[in-house]
C-alpha cells in the first residue's frame, strides 16, 4: 500500500473520530447539567432584608458537587 494512500485514511479516520467524540461529549455535558439541581429563590434581596431586618445579608457559598452529609 502507498505511504499516501495509508496517511490519508489515517487523517479521514482521526477526523471522523474526533467528530463523534466531539458530538458524544456535547451530550455527556447536556446530561450532566440537566441533573444539576438548581436553587431558585422566589423572592428577591429586598424582600429578604425586609423578612430579616438588617443592613446586609450574608449567604452561605455553596458546592453543587459536593454530596450532603446524612447522618
Amino acid at each position: 500500500m502507498n505511504i499516501i494512500t495509508f496517511m490519508t485514511f489515517a487523517i479521514l479516520v482521526i477526523t471522523i473520530l474526533t467528530l463523534v467524540f466531539g458530538v458524544l461529549a456535547y451530550f455527556l455535558y447536556k446530561i450532566r447539567e440537566s441533573k444539576k439541581k438548581v436553587h431558585i429563590l422566589e423572592e428577591g434581596y429586598e424582600e429578604m432584608l425586609t423578612k430579616q431586618d438588617t443592613d446586609y445579608i450574608f449567604f452561605k457559598k455553596v458546592n453543587l458537587y459536593e454530596r450532603p452529609e446524612t447522618n
